[in-house]
């Protein structure tokens, strides 16, 4: 039994309780959502700058290694997120304990773990999928600190509604990144093993700053406590596992059948449109403890609105990133990249189809606490991608590879919708069925983008959609703005 002295349930000071008074405005919100997408697409920010210091086979490579961080980090931490967001949120008798077991899991364990593990690699394993395993070993090394900040740390700030440990945990994350990228990949030039000493440089700083920041609960810890925390995240593993692989293993898996010159082309397509995945996944992530508080039958003011919002945003989001990519991508990066925005445009069908996805696996997950089904939605479409990619990848290359990841996440979006209904939650999905004109009108824009990116680098053509895609998506905010909540909805 682990056992420290009993403390009440986090109890916030004066000041805390402002931050947490600041954390429901809207503006703090905003700060939650773009800091947290900062925190994880700097690297995505800097694509102008690495495009010109490195190939499209050193970035392929590179690209590699952050897809295997991620799959990592989400098999072995990020089913954790749920209930770190449960216990932190709800207030509940058992959340301090909950939570110390999680801490101690992203603090102490995982880090342990993985520095024996890179040490095997580099002493025995000379090459994994053209990189050395020096350079494998010291990426294995810096996965091993990156939970602390990024699954537990910030997640319980969130939750909380502790705006300043968020904005120092963020801020220390997003500098050490931008700064170690920009001196090791750019600066010196230092191509894979840049790029890997940069990601251990800033994982190792934010988990010290997490530790120092975010301290684990004062609370006694029981063997109940540690049975929960495992029975409420295995369940998760396949479904974290699942998601990341859509966006993270696909890569891998086509370095195995195609050359890395098709990888990188690839990738630098995925990176740009996972520029819209931020987007999405972090405003839901911003609501999640908006789904969690929420009761049925739903959906009441705590959600209605949020989803109404989330509706348009799956199409507007990826459509207003395609049209900035269209039009501004030839003066930003390298024209060996070009070729990559048509991939992109079909990456962007497969993002309007993850925003769409989340909205369901919010009620299923947070708010009627059923993790255990994930997986299914998630589960097919990864295993749609993979072994769709190993079929067309050796073929078609990156434009299979870009085929077979939209078709995935449409299968996950399908089998997400149905889960509720299976389920029987009482959730009335047509409180919504009268914004279908928003609906449709971003759905419009969506097009004109994916089209925009089609078209002949630099053309008319390419200036005449983007604007109607503006047009389109404007439209669709400023209804989507005025519409009030529906009849019975309290």
């Amino acid at each position: 039994m682990l056992m420290v002295g009993r403390p009440p349930v986090w109890v916030p000071n004066a000041a805390a309780l402002a931050v947490a008074a600041l954390g429901k405005t809207r503006q703090a919100a905003f700060t939650y959502v773009s800091l947290a997408g900062l925190q994880r697409g700097v690297s995505l920010l800097l694509l102008p700058f690495i495009t010109h210091a490195m190939s499209p086979v050193e970035y392929g490579a590179a690209s590699m290694l952050a897809a295997t961080s991620m799959v990592v980090t989400g098999v072995v931490a990020a089913p954790l997120v749920q209930l770190i967001i449960r216990a932190a949120a709800r207030g509940e008798d058992d959340g301090p304990a909950h939570l110390r077991v999680a801490g101690i899991y992203c603090y102490v364990l995982v880090p342990t773990v993985f520095a024996l593990v890179a040490a095997v690699f580099v002493m025995f394993v000379p090459e994994l999928l053209g990189v050395s395993g020096f350079v494998w070993g010291i990426e294995l090394l810096a996965i091993g600190f990156q939970p602390a900040a990024t699954i537990f740390a910030l997640w319980v700030a969130q939750a909380r509604e502790d705006l300043r440990r968020f904005v120092w945990l963020s801020c220390a994350s997003i500098t050490a990144m931008a700064a170690s990228k920009l001196l090791l990949v750019v600066g010196l030039q230092m191509g894979v093993l840049g790029w890997a000493i940069s990601d251990l440089f800033s994982a190792a700083v934010s988990a010290a700053m997490a530790i120092w920041l975010v301290r684990l609960p004062r609370a006694r810890v029981t063997s109940s406590h540690v049975r929960h925390v495992v029975s409420f995240s295995l369940p998760l593993i396949p479904h974290t596992a699942a998601l990341w692989s859509l966006t993270s293993l696909s890569r891998p898996v086509m370095a195995a059948v195609s050359t890395l010159d098709q990888v990188g082309l690839f990738s630098f397509a995925l990176n740009l449109a996972s520029v819209a995945t931020l987007v999405l996944t972090e405003g839901n992530r911003a609501v999640l403890p908006r789904f969690a508080r929420e009761n049925f039958p739903a959906p009441t003011r705590e959600t209605h609105a949020l989803v109404r919002w989330q509706l348009v945003a799956a199409f507007v989001v990826p459509a207003g990133l395609g049209c900035g990519v269209a039009v501004l991508g030839p003066w930003i990066f390298a024209d060996a990249f070009w070729p990559s925005f048509a991939l992109m445009g079909v990456l962007l069908v497969g993002q309007a189809a993850l925003g769409l996805y989340l909205i369901p696996m919010n009620y299923l997950t947070q708010t009627a606490g059923l993790p255990k089904y994930s997986a299914l939605a998630s589960g097919s479409g990864a295993v749609l991608v993979i072994v769709s990619i190993l079929i067309v990848g050796r073929s078609y290359g990156a434009v299979g590879a870009a085929c077979a990841t939209t078709a995935g996440y449409f299968v996950m979006a399908a089998v997400a919708m149905s889960l509720p209904v299976v389920h029987k939650l009482d959730i009335a999905w047509s409180s919504w069925r009268g914004q279908w004109p928003e609906v449709v009108l971003s759905a419009a824009a969506l097009a004109c983008s994916v089209a925009a990116l089609a078209s002949p680098v630099g053309s008319p053509l390419v200036w005449t959609l983007a604007a109607s895609c503006l047009i389109a998506a404007i439209a669709a905010a400023v209804l989507t703005g005025r519409r009030k909540p529906g009849r019975g909805i309290s």
